[in-house]
């Protein structure tokens, strides 16, 4: 099947609160919550030391949404354990797992191993639905321009990255130590056996770009 029309019938589909089966090529996709804890109080110290973003109401460690989340992993259907993973991670600056998920669906399918789209800390469903509605950021391109007259490639996509790591870029440091240790820690959890999708000393391949 073509890309385009594929990546497009499986964002129809997806959904990281529920089952998905995806008929076509035989896999699941299935939600789960994370829950962050390793090194929690090392990221909140370093999170309440910030200013309070422009374009938020709250400060970064109030961000409940950058601490429980859900993440989907595409797997192949059957109902024994797998001894192998795939940890797909997102580029910078994304809002969502679209263009992703014709890539999960293909890994999955072709390897024979489940793939896990986990999001990056302050990206995709770890931010305020405020920060991915267009009309609500508009308002603050202007206010953005305005303050900086020989900015030209500012938009309502990159404005909410854009502000908040020029107001503090310490921000950018603090939030890739953050996602080191998430990931970190789901590995643990998956490597320990305490995940329901895979056994103990599983093999992880990372994915990303």
């Amino acid at each position: 099947m073509e890309v385009l029309s594929r990546t497009q019938q499986l964002v129809d589909l997806f959904s990281l609160d529920r089952k998905v089966k995806l008929e076509e090529s035989n896999l699941d996709i299935l939600p789960f919550t994370f829950k962050q804890s390793f090194n929690e109080e090392e990221i909140r110290s370093f999170q309440e030391k910030l200013p309070l973003a422009e374009l938020c109401e709250r400060t970064d460690e109030a961000i409940l949404e950058n601490k429980q989340f859900n993440y989907c992993i595409f797997t192949p259907r059957k109902r024994v354990k797998s001894d192998q993973a795939i940890l797909l991670l997102h580029g910078l600056n994304e809002r969502s797992w679209k263009k992703y998920l014709s890539w999960a669906e293909y890994l999955s399918e072709s390897t024979g191993k489940p793939v896990i789209l986990f999001p990056i800390a302050f990206h995709m469903n770890r931010t305020p639905v405020s920060w991915s509605d267009a009309r609500a950021l508009l308002p603050w391109v202007s206010k953005r321009k305005m303050k900086i007259p020989e900015l030209t490639n500012s938009t309502f996509v990159n404005i909410v990255l854009s502000s908040r790591i020029s107001q503090d870029p310490l921000r950018f440091y603090i939030s890739g130590r953050e996602t080191i240790f998430n990931v970190w820690q789901l590995t643990q959890e998956i490597k320990s056996g305490k995940h329901p999708l895979f056994k103990e000393d599983t093999s992880i391949n990372l994915f990303s770009y």
